[in-house]
């Protein structure tokens, strides 16, 4: 790479749909472009969801764009985006979407309400508790029976949704995107690599714990 394409701003060409907000960076020297959804969506507790962001972009050849997590909302919430950092080619010309999991189970609200008490109050005072087999029945239309699952309880919100689901309303920062050099490369092959240059054997902890 010579001097001038390492301090060159590669220019990206971006399609904005419905509800599409230019990507912006938090700071001026902030790494990556926030993403916002361009659309309402509910992910319950367990369940992954794909948020669109109503942006098409088209990358110059050699650019990759990383779809990665914002620190503050994974600190703070369970959002979790499991292919992180997810990758958008510079071929890719379709809506970025971008992949989230809730982490929270029903099963970690005991943990929850040990790390905020005041869980407790708003569960009484603002949520009702149903039978989860009622509760899928209702939702799936399905005859799902307790004894498939239980008699598990779970807590529904005011909006009829568990007590965990993430709510994600349009133009809600959900994620950030890096814009980062990509290479081509060439492959030869040769009977043994660890011949070539240094080999520290073996890894996934190999070098010790710490």
């Amino acid at each position: 790479m010579t001097k001038e394409e390492r301090h060159s701003v590669p220019k990206i060409f971006i399609e904005i749909l419905d509800n599409g907000t230019l990507p912006q960076r938090a700071s001026e020297q902030a790494a990556g472009y926030d993403l916002a959804a361009a659309a309402p969506c509910r992910i319950m507790p367990g369940m992954t969801g794909l948020v669109p962001t109503g942006l098409k972009i088209a990358l110059p050849l050699g650019y990759e764009a990383q779809i990665r997590p914002r620190s503050g909302l994974s600190l703070r919430t369970s959002v979790r985006i499991p292919n992180s950092p997810g990758t958008i080619d510079a071929d890719y010309r379709d809506e970025i979407k971008v992949i989230i999991y809730n982490s929270f189970h029903f099963t970690d609200l005991p943990e929850l309400i040990l790390q905020k008490p005041e869980l407790v109050e708003y569960l009484q005072n603002k949520c009702r508790k149903v039978n989860f087999s009622n509760f899928l029945t209702a939702t799936s239309g399905l005859n799902i029976g307790s004894g498939l699952i239980g008699e598990r309880e779970i807590w529904l919100e005011e909006d009829g949704l568990p007590f965990g689901t993430i709510r994600i309303e349009a133009g809600d920062r959900i994620a950030q995107m890096i814009i980062a050099r990509s290479y081509a490369a060439t492959f030869e092959i040769c009977d043994n690599v660890s011949k070539l240059g240094s080999d520290r054997g073996g890894g996934f902890g190999s070098t010790g714990n710490n």
